[in-house]
């Protein structure tokens, strides 16, 4: 089987981690998958100032930006008329969702997020790509639930993590060691950082040799937290898992929201894989992630965050048994060769449904 997968962006999260990196795999199990990535990433903002600017508020730019975004399509809407199936991740172009007719059918799409409430022009353009779609593959329950409206066959796929890369540091922390407080994400979410500010602020006030380890694209704005001990560093995909292995917890906030519920709950399972045990708020699949084992602590008021953040400082042991339970769970369910087979059969089974149709 030829599949045409056109990816978002060569840097985009949901490409990487939901396509990109299965195709080795993919490949060794039959299947001919060929990646057709934009130059400019479909995400990508403006340069300079022009890139503070929320282009939805101004249309020449939302249009100028939707017409490059097509323009690098091009190569993909050709290389998917040379498969048999187009695999498609998260949207075609965001906005011009209806110009998808024009891809090679059948269509197979791939969605990790609520991206319906991301779209300009609302989430019935949304719905209309994912009826167009003969089969959508969702990151978890609460997206498969909002596509089964408009597509019969959903195949819940979670976002896998790379075992080899993300693994537990090979040596063990010193005695003495500053306690390490992690987060890893785009500046786009720090928005949930700031929202357990305080309860940062009072965790770094009881400990004073804790330090908070940023991984993202700038450093965030916590004026509540002493600045000498946010250690930020750049984001980058060589740096990512190495920097995730600092950690001595990982923190995932979000807020009881459609949005919230739609993440794929990615951040945990990074810390998980790197053996790192988790305090993160229990919605949407967070909580399912929660519920197959003890790896850590679900938190939602700020005593519940402070108390989750003490408890994993002061117990090692603890911290050490959470952290394999984690890595046990992403090795036996949540690992690419795992989740890659689990896309292998969906693609199969869907081939096979078409050749015996009358």
């Amino acid at each position: 089987m030829k599949i045409a997968a056109l990816t978002s962006g060569l840097n985009v999260p949901s490409a990487r981690f939901r396509v990109r990196q299965y195709l080795p795999a993919l490949r060794r199990g039959g299947l001919d998958v060929t990646e057709y990535c934009p130059r400019i990433s479909q995400a990508a903002r403006l340069p300079g100032k022009l890139g503070q600017v929320r282009v939805r508020y101004f249309p020449p730019l939302l249009v100028g930006q939707a017409v490059t975004n097509f323009v690098c399509r091009i190569p993909g809407i050709v290389g998917s008329f040379r498969a048999d199936v187009t695999w498609l991740e998260r949207n075609f172009v965001p906005g011009l969702d209806d110009l998808s007719r024009i891809v090679h059918t059948p269509l197979v799409l791939d969605i990790d997020d609520a991206i319906w409430l991301y779209n300009p022009l609302g989430a019935k353009t949304v719905g209309r790509l994912v009826s167009r779609a003969e089969m959508v593959l969702a990151g978890n329950q609460y997206l498969a639930d909002w596509c089964s409206q408009f597509c019969e066959n959903i195949r819940i796929i979670p976002t896998a993590i790379d075992t080899e890369r993300f693994r537990p540091r090979e040596q063990v922390k010193r005695d003495g060691a500053p306690f390490v407080v992690g987060w890893t994400g785009t500046s786009g979410n720090f928005r949930f950082l700031e929202m357990i500010e305080p309860a940062l602020s009072a965790f770094f006030r009881d400990v004073p040799t804790a330090r908070f380890l940023v991984v993202a694209d700038k450093r965030p704005h916590l004026p509540a937290l002493p600045q000498d001990r946010i250690d930020f560093v750049p984001w980058s995909a060589s740096a990512e898992h190495l920097l995730v292995q600092d950690m001595d917890v990982g923190l995932m906030p979000i807020d009881d929201t459609d949005l919230s519920r739609g993440k794929c709950s990615f951040k945990m399972l990074q810390y998980m894989a790197a053996g790192v045990p988790v305090v993160a708020s229990p919605f949407g699949m967070n909580g399912e992630v929660f519920a197959a084992g003890d790896i850590g602590y679900a938190a939602n008021t700020n005593a519940d965050w402070i108390d989750a953040l003490h408890r994993c400082q002061r117990d090692r042991e603890l911290r050490i048994r959470q952290g394999q339970n984690g890595r046990g769970i992403i090795v036996s369910r949540f690992s690419t060769e795992v989740v890659a087979n689990a896309i292998r059969d969906s693609f199969c089974s869907m081939q096979s449904a078409r050749s015996s149709a009358p």
